[in-house]
């Protein structure tokens, strides 16, 4: 069962554009040393699944594939995760760091309306957060391990919400 995990957070993450060494990290294949350029790669990589999340709540919103009644939600949390993204590209260039652009190639053509799109935001807010837990260990800048902190408890109110919406339980033992 934890492979399966591991495999579904590999494969979110390779979809939102992250690199090789960060694939490795939350494979469980690699163990970060704690340094300035690994903090600064897994700001980089968090950063990227954002991108990914605002991505698709945009196209969500823009599409109308959101039913009204959680359009509200919706908008809220790809709010939220503009917000992440903002601080995490801060936080790069207060370190004189380039911060990585949004990626234009995500491919949510497929995604039906309703309950399936419902699933898709679930999916990446799961990614992320499982990401940030597995990543937030490697952190030892005390300013990005604060806001990744704060941003971990979106993540799983996120998740909450989207289980509950859904007809899920909050606290299963696979995490899906």
């Amino acid at each position: 069962m934890a492979d399966d995990r591991r495999a579904f957070l590999v494969a979110t993450a390779r979809a939102a554009g992250l690199g090789a060494p960060m694939l490795a990290l939350l494979a469980g294949t690699a163990a970060p040393a704690r340094s300035e350029e690994n903090d600064l790669a897994i700001l980089s990589a968090a950063l990227m699944l954002e991108h990914h999340a605002v991505a698709l709540y945009g196209h969500g919103l823009q599409g109308s594939l959101f039913p009204p009644g959680l359009r509200a939600y919706a908008t809220e949390f790809r709010g939220d995760h503009q917000g992440h993204r903002d601080t995490q590209v801060a936080i790069l260039e207060e370190r004189g760091a380039a911060a990585p652009a949004s990626r234009s190639d995500y491919d949510f053509a497929g995604l039906p309306a309703g309950d399936a799109f419902i699933r898709a935001a679930l999916e990446i807010e799961v990614a992320a957060q499982r990401a940030y837990t597995a990543l937030i260990s490697g952190i030892r800048t005390n300013d990005y391990l604060l806001s990744a902190a704060f941003i971990l408890i979106d993540e799983v109110r996120h998740t909450t919400v989207w289980r509950r919406v859904l007809g899920l339980e909050i606290y299963s033992a696979s995490g899906r």
